[in-house]
């Protein structure tokens, strides 16, 4: 079982390397296009994060920083006159599995205030509920990083 969110990551890359590879239907891309999402998540270690906080600038979700790596990659791809530029499904599938996490958790949150406070959401159309959760990982969203820039601020100070 993965250990943090970039083994999850590090796993999927090479799941969709599978599939791209077995999918009769979807040009299978270049080698060197997974090996360059692997390294560019790999980077992704304590070393940038303890720049982050060396340099003073405000946490950032490892999640966005993912999905950052992801984008330069796939830009490089495209760039690279050497290598074949992979199908836009190669990393819209790992975006895709990254976002998959915190609407996930929102979902469960949203049953677990229905369940708190005995509210019936079946009876709310499916555009109701939809809003409700977007504005829930919206709001979830900047408390987590409120609440991690005030950790940071600690963090600088001790």
């Amino acid at each position: 079982m993965p250990k943090n969110i970039l083994d999850v990551i590090m796993n999927t890359i090479n799941d969709v390397q599978q599939r791209n590879r077995q999918n009769p239907r979807e040009r299978t891309a270049d080698s060197s296009v997974f090996d360059l999402l692997r390294d560019k998540v790999s980077q992704l270690d304590q070393k940038s994060k303890q720049k982050r906080i060396e340099k003073g600038k405000s946490p950032v979700s490892i999640l966005d920083l993912i999905k950052n790596q992801i984008e330069g990659a796939r830009k490089e791809n495209e760039q690279d006159p050497n290598v074949e530029t992979a199908p836009t499904s190669i990393f819209d599938k790992l975006i895709k599995k990254i976002d998959q996490n915190p609407k996930r958790q929102a979902t469960t949150g949203l049953n677990r205030i229905a369940q708190i406070y005995n509210l019936d959401l079946s009876r709310l159309p499916r555009a109701a509920v939809q809003q409700i959760h977007e504005r829930y990982v919206s709001d979830h969203k900047k408390l987590d990083q409120q609440y991690a820039n005030f950790i940071h601020d600690l963090i600088q100070k001790h």
